[in-house]
């Protein structure tokens, strides 16, 4: 919360920023109390003034936590999280949107899919991240599958040398991860919960790409478990939840019965973590403490606040999915170029 200054003359002002939302970095100030020469001075204040004060300044506190609203969930990313363009409505398959849509539907939850298929990570940052509401509380990632898919062209055009491969697997891939933390760290910022997918494994029928995938992915979704556990952010481990052809739609995307174990994962992480468990909102119910918190050293509130809240969600259930066929020629938003120069590798 914004820092607040109450000078102690006789009386405690109404500068005392008790009712203020905490900004969306986390950060957290601090209220310093000043005696009537300008030096700090907490004896001159009484308990009873301070709660007083704060019992007239609450309510604005009081008012925000009780106008929480049910949870809303963000969805960026990739084809990963749009992979509707790859199914066939006509047949009843339901692409992730819609089987989520359906799920927050049951649930009372709000719902914005900002994922776009041929997203890479800078498309994330600057094509999704500025439009994420501002009353979002759960927010989904499912990103860097396109930067390594780059990655692969490169040692393709390259025939594979050595060089192309030492420098795809070495300093790209490093790459690929620095700019994965970055924007991890940009959405935690945000003060929301929020989980990132690893990298599930393409299913290719050639061995020599089955193993080069798996040898990449592997390096990369270490590197994305260990930014997890550096940045207290929940994981959705896709990269253990597709092991046969029946999850796929074609080599590189999902299908519904692929996609409703993602919305089964993405639920359970909703369900984890209530609205009022959010960095922001731990902040404001703790400008709501009582007479005795106010003397409270705030050593011991950072220990309380920094509970890690990491979580993995790996469930291979496959949940029952309601094929609803839809015969309308339902117009989609075109795809990123990026995307459509990859339809190589969905034929393969």
């Amino acid at each position: 919360a914004s820092s607040a200054e109450v000078t102690s003359a006789c009386s405690v002002p109404d500068t005392l920023q008790a009712g203020h939302s905490p900004p969306l970095d986390g950060s957290t100030g601090s209220a310093e109390v000043t005696s009537a020469c300008g030096m700090p001075d907490m004896l001159q204040v009484t308990g009873d003034q301070i709660a007083s004060c704060c019992t007239s300044e609450a309510s604005g506190d009081e008012t925000a936590l009780n106008d929480v609203g049910c949870p809303h969930i963000v969805l960026l990313g990739d084809s990963t999280l749009d992979n509707v363009r790859y199914l066939n409505a006509a047949f009843g398959e339901l692409s992730i949107e819609k089987q989520l849509a359906q799920r927050c539907a049951d649930n009372g939850w709000e719902l914005t899919v900002l994922a776009q298929d041929g997203s890479m990570l800078e498309d994330v940052h600057v094509r999704q991240l500025p439009f994420i509401p501002e009353r979002a509380t759960h927010i989904v990632l499912s990103a860097s599958g396109n930067d390594l898919l780059a990655l692969l062209n490169q040692m393709v055009a390259a025939q594979f040398s050595l060089s192309s491969m030492y420098t795809a697997i070495g300093e790209g891939l490093l790459q690929v991860a620095e700019r994965y933390r970055d924007l991890i760290q940009a959405l935690k910022g945000l003060g929301c919960h929020l989980a990132c997918c690893t990298v599930y494994r393409p299913n290719f029928d050639h061995l020599f790409f089955k193993s080069l995938a798996m040898v990449s992915l592997g390096m990369h979704n270490s590197r994305i478990q260990q930014v997890s556990v550096d940045l207290d952010s929940s994981v959705i481990d896709l990269a253990s939840l597709f092991v046969d052809n029946e999850d796929f739609a074609n080599p590189l995307e999902l299908n519904t019965r692929g996609g409703s174990k993602v919305v089964e994962n993405i639920s359970t992480f909703v369900a984890d973590n209530p609205v009022l468990s959010m960095s922001r909102h731990r902040q404001q119910r703790r400008n709501l403490s009582t007479e005795d918190d106010v003397f409270l050293s705030e050593g011991l509130r950072c220990c309380a606040a920094r509970v890690p809240q990491r979580k993995v969600y790996a469930n291979k259930n496959v949940p029952k999915v309601v094929e609803q066929p839809n015969f309308a020629n339902e117009q989609l938003p075109p795809p990123l170029e990026f995307s459509e120069a990859q339809q190589r590798w969905r034929e393969a």
